[in-house]
């Protein structure tokens, strides 16, 4: 659990540098940080659902954002023989920006691509914090943080 929670913060620490440090024509898209809860319904079982429940700073179509909220609902599928080591993920965001996603998880972090109010790509983390232990078969809550960038 330390390993997983340390890959977090560092990873969480990362990608908001790289949202940061973002210039040019793809931060004229918009771009943004990112960190709230995730819930997964059933980790690890094949198919199941979730969401999130996000705050964004960042800026979208020239207009600075401050911690905004944004929620997510989405699928989840996790092959059970690698539980909890990959999984994907589609799905819906809404409220301060709008638009759909994907996410591609090994581990502990996501490569996330977006459509709508951004058009981009981006990382996050993720740090279980219920249930204690091996999460495998049951429901999850997870803190989240990451950054996406406008392409």
């Amino acid at each position: 659990m330390k390993r997983i929670m340390r890959s977090a913060v560092l990873a969480g620490a990362a990608v908001t540098g790289i949202a940061l440090g973002t210039t040019g024509s793809a931060y004229a898209q918009g771009a943004g940080v990112f960190q709230g809860t995730a819930h997964i319904n059933c980790f690890g079982c094949g198919s199941s659902s979730g969401t999130a429940t996000l705050k964004v700073t960042g800026e979208l179509g020239g207009t600075a954002m401050t911690q905004a909220a944004v929620s997510a609902d989405y699928s989840v599928t996790e092959a059970a023989g690698t539980c909890p080591a990959v999984g994907s993920a589609t799905g819906n965001f809404s409220g301060a920006i709008n638009g759909t996603f994907t996410w591609t998880r090994v581990g502990a972090t996501a490569v996330i691509t977006t459509a709508g109010d951004i058009k981009g790509d981006g990382i996050a983390a993720f740090a279980v914090t219920s249930p204690a232990g091996l999460p495998c078969g049951g429901p999850v809550t997870a803190s989240v943080a990451g950054s996406v960038a406008g392409t």
